[in-house]
Order: structure tokens, then sequence, then C-alpha cells
């Protein structure tokens, strides 16, 4: 059996925490998946709202952006925000 982990793995300066949620089908993993996209583009919840968001992508030059192999090793802060989806066997 296949279970879908929706992982949302943030760090501040000063404090950071993984949060798992495990559900039985991709499309409710996607679905939080996206819900917690949505959460961390609004400023009440998260710096990144507060950034200017061209085509889905922060139009920002300071923002490293991993997956975009825009990398910048300059003014690197320990603030960051990855939402995963992981797909595990259940034996």
């Amino acid at each position: 059996m296949k279970v879908y982990l929706v992982k949302l793995d943030w760090s501040t300066e000063d404090s950071s925490d993984v949060e798992l949620t495990v559900y039985s089908t991709y499309e409710k993993a996607y679905a939080k998946f996206k819900e917690l996209i949505e959460s961390e583009k609004n400023p009440d919840n998260s710096w990144v709202g507060e950034l200017k968001w061209e085509n889905g992508v922060p139009k920002d030059d300071k923002i490293e952006l991993d997956f975009l192999d825009r990398r910048s090793d300059a003014d690197e802060t320990e603030c960051y925000t990855y939402i995963s989806i992981e797909i595990k066997e259940v034996l």
C-alpha cells in the first residue's frame, strides 16, 4: 500500500519545525500541497507573501530559487520553507 506524505519543513533564524500529514491518495496530498503554497503567499502568514510574483515565481533577484537554478550564495539567511510530497510504500 502507498501513502502520500505532505511535508512542510520551515526555519527562521530562531526556530524550526517539520510538519507531516499523511494521505491515502495523491489527489488529497496534492490538494494539501497547493493549500500550503497558497498559505505561504499570504503576507499575514509568511514574508513570502510580501514578494511581487510573476507567472507563479517570485520577481526578486535576492530570493534563492533552487528549483529554478537561480541560486545565489550572497546574503543567505537561515530562513526557509520547503513544501514537498513524498510517496512511501507501507508494508
